[in-house]
């Protein structure tokens, strides 16, 4: 937990040098807290990085004695935006971004010590207003590499290797064309699709908080 902290502090460290460099060069002072248009942003083919920190609690399940597994976890996502901004019948305006994400947790209650692995994300970007706020929607799903399965008194974790799936509610504000802070809601689960004996699962809520940097077009 206290890496990923650290890692924050640096990566907000990074943001305010930005606005600093960016109000040098204009002769100007930095500016408050006006976001330019969200529309100038996503657009279709635009690569961005997203960290995010938080923590997850567990159990969130029927089954009323299911152990505790909390852990605080760290998401490094890389994203691609497929299309520009498009107004549909149900979703009003936005557009579609698909992301990789690695992710590193540390269990600090329950069995185990760690959860690490990978998710393929599917996110729909909601363009509401020019006023900077975006919510957007996201579900994964990936795999990941745990040592609870060794903790014999438990039956929610199987093996080494289990199945994760999750779903995201979002909210970034967007100060520039490049930074964004987030805030996000999470639902994470974890099983191995009946492949042990052991296979009660694990679900878990939290949030998290961080940053995105949203690249210039490499292509167009």
């Amino acid at each position: 937990m206290k890496t990923a902290v650290m890692i924050l502090i640096l990566a907000l460290a990074l943001f305010a040098s930005h606005l600093s460099c960016d109000a040098a060069e204009s002769g100007v002072q930095a500016p408050g807290p006006v976001s330019p248009f969200p529309s100038q942003i996503f657009t279709k083919d635009r690569l961005s990085a997203q960290f995010v920190a938080g923590a997850l609690f567990g159990p969130v399940t029927w089954i009323r004695d299911h152990p505790a597994l909390n852990y605080a976890q760290t998401n490094l996502r890389f994203g691609w935006m497929t299309s520009d901004l498009n107004k549909t019948r149900y979703f009003g305006t936005g557009n579609i971004e698909l992301l990789f994400e690695l992710s590193n947790s540390q269990i600090f209650k329950g069995f185990g010590e760690y959860v690490r692995g990978f998710t393929l994300l599917g996110r729909y970007n909601f363009l509401l207003s020019d006023s900077g706020f975006v919510p957007y929607l996201q579900v994964g799903a990936g795999a990941v590499v745990t040592d609870a399965y060794k903790d014999n008194y438990q039956g929610a974790i199987g093996q080494c290797i289990e199945f994760a799936l999750s779903g995201s509610l979002g909210l970034r504000y967007v100060i520039d064309r490049h930074w964004s802070l987030d805030g996000e809601a999470m639902l994470h689960h974890i099983s191995n699709a009946g492949l042990n004996e052991r296979n009660g699962g694990a679900n878990a809520v939290g949030g998290f908080v961080g940053l995105t940097y949203y690249f210039d077009r490499l292509w167009r």
